[in-house]
């Protein structure tokens, strides 16, 4: 019961969190527009690329938690753009995210991690896993 619980648990965060990072790329693209994100990336000194990086993984990679697909991958390139993020644009703000701070970016870097490699339970990727393989997780 405990470990369903658990699975259960990191379901409902990757989706919350996935959520939160598809909704940052649709506002890079939609919302704000390529153009001025690759602007203000630019004000930090960051190429284009960059810009549109960020924008990508950020859809890609909410769709994935959401999904329960590649997680380790996932995981860890959302925790690299959210240390980006810290370390261009809100190490100077302090911690508090209040003041522009890294705060937010920071939990989000830790989250992504921890979910990413939170086992394949309730993901897409496990469902198309053989039931042997199923059945051996179960007992762990």
């Amino acid at each position: 019961m405990q470990h369903r619980l658990r699975d259960v648990m990191a379901l409902v965060a990757r989706i919350v969190v996935g959520a939160t990072f598809l909704a940052h790329g649709y506002q890079k693209f939609v919302l704000n527009g390529m153009d001025k994100v690759v602007a203000s990336f630019d004000q930090l000194g960051l190429p284009p690329i960059a810009a549109w990086f960020t924008a990508i993984v950020e859809v890609v990679g909410g769709i994935g938690l959401i999904l329960g697909v590649l997680l380790p991958i996932v995981g860890i390139l959302l925790a690299a753009i959210m240390v980006g993020a810290l370390f261009t644009a809100h190490l100077s703000g302090g911690f508090f995210s209040s003041d522009g701070g890294f705060e937010y970016v920071l939990v989000l870097a830790a989250t992504s991690l921890a979910l990413g490699f939170s086992g394949p339970r309730y993901t897409l990727s496990g469902l198309f896993r053989g039931s042997s393989e199923k059945s051996g997780q179960l007992a762990a």
